[in-house]
């Protein structure tokens, strides 16, 4: 399988108060539910953007795969294809 251009891929960070950072590779599309009670997709080359988040499942795809993961509520930002999510646990 051939790997994307890095211009059509994302780097996803999630940071917590707990230790390291989660960094997610190669993410095509990333779905996560805001504040506002709307879920926000964002695909490589998105605008740049601040948003809060809630408790809940973000989904994102890597390759093929489908995946999701539980974050806590926090603050999310979009800029030069990374997404990096501040989160207090």
């Amino acid at each position: 399988m051939s790997q994307k251009p890095k211009d059509k891929v994302m780097r996803v960070e999630i940071h917590t108060m707990a230790g390291s950072p989660l960094v997610l590779e190669d993410v095509s599309a990333f779905n996560v539910l805001l504040s506002d009670g709307g879920w926000l997709g964002i695909l490589p080359g998105h605008t740049n953007l601040v948003a809060a988040t809630v408790d809940g499942e973000a989904r994102y795809t890597i390759g093929e795969e489908q995946l999701t993961r539980y974050i806590s509520s926090g603050i999310l930002s979009v800029a030069d294809n990374v997404i990096s999510i501040l989160t207090t646990k």
